[in-house]
């Protein structure tokens, strides 16, 4: 897998949770997106994950389908997953971080976050 294209991104969204339905209209209106193509373990997205929800939560930064993400985090044990943000912050949107099953591509979860664009979330993967 060299490069996931927007449409590709968008099949693999398969369940309807608040975050993911959001992170796809985003998508469709033409959100930037990228998506980190090197497999990390889940277990450690999930450690990392549950640190920036508690660090929001404190800041006060509403978060959307953070409870569903984590549980699903914790489930994937030691899976490799990927990483990919969507970025709907110039339309008054949130800004997605999104985990996927590589095999096949699936978006297992799925956290949006009202950030603004200086607080830029961009830094990489995990």
């Amino acid at each position: 897998m060299s490069e996931i294209s927007a449409s590709e991104l968008l099949a693999a969204f398969e369940s309807d949770f608040e975050a993911g339905i959001q992170a796809q209209n985003a998508l469709l209106s033409g959100a930037r997106f990228e998506v980190w193509l090197q497999p990390l373990p889940a277990s450690r997205l999930l450690g990392v994950c549950q640190r920036r929800v508690r660090t929001l939560q404190r800041r006060g930064k509403p978060v959307v389908g953070a409870m569903e993400c984590l549980a699903s985090l914790a489930e994937m044990g030691e899976r490799g997953l990927l990483v990919a943000y969507v970025d709907d912050r110039k339309r008054a949107g949130h800004y997605f971080r999104l985990y996927l099953d590589p095999h096949p591509l699936k978006v297992v979860g799925c956290i949006g976050v009202d950030i603004s664009p200086e607080d830029d979330p961009v830094t990489g993967p995990a």
